[in-house]
């Protein structure tokens, strides 16, 4: 049975915040504000997630939604960045693997995933996947961006340099899934657990979100495609 969150439909990855704190609480003390600071930042993309809907109505679904997540998972999490670093924006969108260092790297093995994520769809949605449009299509993939920009970057990548690689991989894989909480009590569970840790082991290899934002973004697109087959 879905679970039902109500007006906070994305609440429960804040549950993943607990792994950095207590790890600084802990371990490193130093890294402790940074990391109050992108709970705070999370706090505020859970709270301010209902522009998706608001802004689905006001521009046109598809389209309010991506812009939605662009201002909640992209803008939120880089002005975070900008105001801990003091740095300049292309020094913070480095930080969190938007570069060109190890690209195509990054994308052989985005693609990899992408096999193993198409295969886990479309065995477990067989018969159910609808078809979609392509305007539906091009908007999605590019949305995958934005969660790719703050579960893979900025709960991977950047968490990982204030504290340690094991704590940032668990809190983005975690809180990747509880991101997702329609899927908990599903089968399609796999699926997603599935793209958090993969894509994860990706963004850890190439320090680069480009493979794992085509990969994500695909995966959404392709699955469709087959099912009209």
């Amino acid at each position: 049975m879905p679970l039902n969150l109500g007006m906070f439909p994305i609440a429960l990855m804040l549950l993943a915040l607990l792994i950095p704190l207590l790890y600084c609480l802990k371990c490193k003390k130093e890294s402790l504000q940074k990391v109050v600071a992108i709970s705070i930042c999370c706090i505020l993309i859970v709270i301010g997630y209902r522009i998706t809907g608001d802004l689905a109505k006001i521009l046109e679904p598809t389209l309010g939604y991506f812009v939605g997540k662009m201002i909640l998972f992209t803008f939120l999490p880089l002005i975070t960045i900008l105001y801990l670093e003091r740095s300049t924006i292309k020094t913070a969108l480095t930080e969190v693997g938007v570069k060109k260092e190890k690209l195509v790297r990054s994308i052989i093995l985005g693609l990899g995933v992408l096999v193993i994520t198409v295969i886990l769809t479309v065995i477990i949605w067989w018969g159910q996947i609808e078809p979609t449009s392509v305007y539906w299509d091009v908007i999605m993939f590019f949305e995958a961006f934005n969660e790719e920009f703050l579960f893979r970057g900025f709960l991977l990548l950047y968490l990982w340099e204030i504290t340690d690689l094991k704590v940032a991989y668990a809190t983005s894989v975690l809180a990747f899934i509880l991101a997702h909480p329609q899927h908990l009590a599903s089968v399609s569970l796999i699926i997603v657990a599935a793209q958090g840790i993969l894509l994860g082991i990706v963004t850890y290899k190439t320090k680069n979100i480009i493979g794992p934002w085509i990969s994500h973004g695909l995966n959404r697109v392709i699955p469709t495609l087959i099912g009209i087959i």
